[in-house]
């Protein structure tokens, strides 16, 4: 008996050393399942760490490795762990010589897959404590059935014993690290939004002026020509059929460019005929007056999936797509644009090749179309990418829930040089 003591405690002096030295929880626990193996044969062996006041729970294992191994990230209720009546101190611990078969394991709602999928058939489930309180489980498997016998139990409590408060305290401190990671990246984002917000603000200031500028200067002018040329024709009190097709004529540019101009403002055919025509009118319009002339070509696969999203957002997409066309017109000089929408699943993907020279990563750095892109992106909760393309380019890409939260929009502009 002595003997066996004295093995025990050089057996927790080793797992002592194996914990020594890791800041990681799952390392740290693995490094403990080996020399705890040497007390207690397992083929596989978890541990559940209580957090939230006690109502979730966290998972690492080692050995087989089964779904449980997810919690380690996704923590769960522990109404649903299987081992719920030793996290809650109803039982002492459990002994099982057949899991497979134990309804203790077993009940509406319980993660016991694992036990099934990975045959853990012997079982010993010990609470884990610190500062007298349950923590959580340790819980050791094998796949052979009536392996343990209460000496087992004796020694597994002692081992939870006796790594419990390191490995709790790790894993505080990996949670603690995860939501000052989380809280910072959301003052960032935060930070993020309210510049760009500001820059957004500030461009559409701007573009208000150029429209401004364009009526000034375009349409007015238009139309006091006409005005001028309506009043010669009044003068001379006879109009030749010539004079009144120029004047025709005039009309017409002027009503086209006052079109343009309420397009841009308020994008019409978006509203009446949906996203995908909007995008082509967008791109005819766009590539109308190119010099050299522009190829453009539009695929359609996406059976009007984007136009069962809530307005503002369809809105805030076809702004991105029109900023991304703009940018290849305007700056690219390409030969050629390609725009393609395929909808896969609960997937929108809406992608826009031209063969022009690209643009400078500092582009997306100091604001300008491709900020704005951004801050719209944010403003409807979506991520927006702006990357070089795999051969030659740019690649824009926007994700944003489709359907609710359920799955992502994927909207991609892929600028080739």
């Amino acid at each position: 008996m002595a003997k066996m003591a004295t093995t025990l405690v050089e057996r927790l002096l080793a797992i002592s050393h194996a914990l020594s030295g890791h800041i990681d929880p799952g390392e740290a626990f693995r490094a403990t399942a080996i020399e705890i193996g040497t007390i207690i044969p397992h083929d596989h062996m978890d541990v559940a760490i209580l957090l939230h006041d006690g109502q979730q729970h966290v998972c690492y294992e080692a050995g087989v490795h089964t779904s449980w191994g997810a919690l380690a990230k996704a923590p769960l209720s522990i109404n649903v762990s299987p081992v719920r009546s030793v996290l809650r101190g109803e039982a002492a611990y459990l002994l099982t010589a057949d899991a497979l078969e134990d309804p203790r394991f077993h009940f509406d709602g319980a993660i016991d897959e694992p036990i099934y999928s990975a045959g853990l058939r012997s079982r010993i489930i010990v609470p884990l404590k610190a500062r007298g309180e349950i923590v959580g489980a340790l819980n050791i498997s094998r796949h052979t059935p009536d392996c343990y016998s209460a000496d087992d139990v004796e020694a597994a409590q002692h081992c939870a014993d006796f790594v419990a408060p390191y490995i709790y305290a790790l894993i505080q401190s990996e949670q603690a690290r995860r939501a000052m990671l989380a809280e910072n990246e959301a003052r960032n984002r935060k930070e993020l939004l309210r510049v760009g917000a500001a820059r957004l603000t500030e461009g559409m200031e701007c573009e208000r002026r150029r429209i401004a500028m364009d009526l000034h200067d375009q349409t007015l002018a238009d139309l006091s020509r006409i005005v001028r040329q309506i009043s010669a024709l009044h003068h001379q009190g006879v109009a030749r059929a010539a004079q009144l097709a120029d004047l025709e004529r005039e009309i017409v540019n002027c009503l086209t460019e006052l079109r343009h101009i309420v397009d841009d403002m308020r994008p019409g055919v978006l509203e009446l005929f949906g996203l995908r025509d909007a995008i082509e009118a967008h791109l005819n319009r766009s590539v109308s007056r190119a010099t050299p002339p522009i190829a453009v070509h539009i695929k359609d696969q996406s059976e009007g999936a984007a136009d069962m999203l809530p307005e503002r957002i369809r809105t805030a997409l076809y702004r991105i797509v029109q900023e991304a066309i703009n940018n290849a017109v305007r700056h690219a000089a390409p030969k050629r644009i390609d725009v393609s929408l395929l909808a896969t699943g609960p997937t929108l993907t809406i992608s826009i090749t031209d063969d022009g020279v690209g643009y400078q990563a500092t582009e997306a750095e100091e604001g300008g179309g491709i900020g704005h892109m951004h801050t719209r992106a944010a403003l409807i909760g979506a991520d927006l990418k702006v990357e070089p393309g795999k051969e030659r380019g740019t690649r824009v890409c926007v994700e944003a829930a489709l359907e609710g939260a359920a799955a992502p929009i994927l909207l991609e502009a892929d600028v080739m040089e």
